[in-house]
């Protein structure tokens, strides 16, 4: 271990220059935990003496500790500072043993709908919630527009526009709280315009067609063969 944070600074052959720095700074920190220059217990100095020692400022440095934190590779508690975890954390290449399989549970699950989710990415959703509120202004958490909120429409109506090609209006887009919950406003706005049938694949999901019917739709089925429905 080096004597001083400033000598060890040099030693983590940082990225100056702009935007750089700060992911230049995550790695190297995290490739010294993971290759043993910082010991699980260690602890790591203030966010103003490191960045002091480093030359860089102050919030960058509590940015990467942030970011670490998130991914697992230090921890902080009140009082005691910031430290190396005591465990290595869990990455998309060192994933932690999995659980014991219950007796008579599949292996692997195809129910359709379902995504593999053991490879939802834990430190980068941590990461992003973590900005996200770090930004938010106090009125973001309290209700907003029920449409969603204004940025995501808009950067769904970009997306749309360059991937689909379709010119579609912030103001005509409601995002909803998954697909059922989109096919629950879907078969309302029907019901009340009397558009009362829905055709539906007939290989769908019975759950999907028991909703339309709730709403008051017949739901006729659509055949399907080699080609599709």
């Amino acid at each position: 271990m080096a004597k001083s944070w400033a000598t060890f600074g040099v030693d983590l052959h940082l990225d100056r220059s702009g935007p750089g720095l700060r992911r230049s700074l995550t790695e190297s920190l995290r490739e010294a935990v993971r290759g043993g220059r910082l010991a699980p217990g260690t602890r790591l100095p203030s966010s103003r003496s490191l960045a002091a020692d480093l030359g860089v400022a102050r919030n960058t440095v509590a940015e990467v500790y942030a970011d670490l934190i998130a991914e697992g590779w230090l921890a902080a508690r009140q009082g005691s500072g910031t430290r190396v975890a005591d465990r290595t954390p869990a990455t998309s290449a060192h994933r932690p043993a999995p659980h014991p399989r219950e007796p008579g549970r599949p292996a692997y699950d195809l129910v359709p709908g379902t995504p593999e989710l053991a490879s939802f990415p834990r430190a980068q959703w941590l990461r992003a919630a973590r900005r996200a509120l770090s930004a938010a202004p106090d009125q973001a958490l309290g209700y907003g527009d029920p449409r969603g909120r204004v940025e995501l429409r808009t950067a769904l109506a970009g997306y749309l526009s360059r991937a689909r090609g379709v010119h579609a209006d912030p103001d005509r887009i409601v995002v909803c709280a998954g697909f059922l919950g989109g096919l629950g406003v879907l078969a309302e706005l029907l019901r009340r315009r009397a558009q009362n049938a829905v055709a539906v694949e007939s290989y769908g999901l019975p759950h999907h067609r028991r909703l339309l019917r709730r709403a008051g739709c017949d739901t006729p089925p659509l055949p399907f063969d080699d080609r599709g429905t």
